[in-house]
């Protein structure tokens, strides 16, 4: 096992849990993971006394938590997902949000050419790859003109399942979910776009529709 993994290190704060809020709690990390939560004066009976009296403790009135999970997110920071033609410039929106507490994020594309989701499925899943994203959602283009809100209607074209297979295949794995209409021709079906989907293991999410 390497040194990293057996560092052991904590946080020491007020701890919001599942249930309550430990006034002083300690969040004790053994390399990667979560070795142990509790009151900091409990924390030598658990075996981390050393750990918690070298804690880096958060600032006055700071809370210890879970970070965010945002499956939704078009971007941040002055830059956006949708108009990112760089991994630079999708993680200026990453990393605005994680320093608000939002850690897991899925990055939102929205309608736009057929050329323009492939870049950016090609950006996007690097980065999931990389670990700074958890995942792509496409919100369109299969969606509904007269429901399309703020997406372009003139980009919005009929479901097609071809299309639909050749950007998950783009995104490697990491396209999680895609907004479509379920009442237009070619989304429901054997051969529709809500199989290829599913097929390629992303999630269908009914709307503008």
């Amino acid at each position: 096992m390497s040194n990293e993994a057996m560092q052991v290190r904590a946080l020491r704060g007020r701890v919001v849990t599942p249930d309550h809020i430990i006034d002083d709690g300690a969040v004790v990390l053994s390399g990667s993971h979560i070795a142990w939560v509790g009151t900091a004066d409990q924390a030598a009976r658990a075996g981390f006394g050393d750990a918690v009296e070298q804690a880096q403790t958060a600032p006055e009135g700071g809370y210890l938590l879970p970070g965010l999970v945002d499956v939704h997110c078009h971007g941040g920071g002055g830059e956006s997902f949708p108009n990112a033609e760089t991994a630079e410039q999708a993680m200026v929106s990453v990393l605005e949000h994680r320093r608000f507490g939002t850690t897991s994020l899925v990055a939102s594309c929205v309608t736009a050419a057929p050329d323009v989701l492939r870049a950016r499925t090609r950006v996007l899943a690097g980065l999931c790859e990389d670990g700074e994203l958890a995942g792509i959602h496409f919100e369109g283009p299969f969606v509904s003109v007269e429901r399309c809100g703020a997406q372009d209607p003139t980009y919005i074209i009929d479901p097609d399942a071809a299309l639909t297979r050749e950007l998950i295949e783009l995104g490697g794995g990491h396209v999680v979910t895609m907004t479509i209409a379920p009442e237009k021709p070619g989304i429901t079906g054997d051969d529709g776009v809500n199989a290829a989907l599913i097929e390629g293991g992303a999630l269908p999410s009914f709307g503008h529709t």
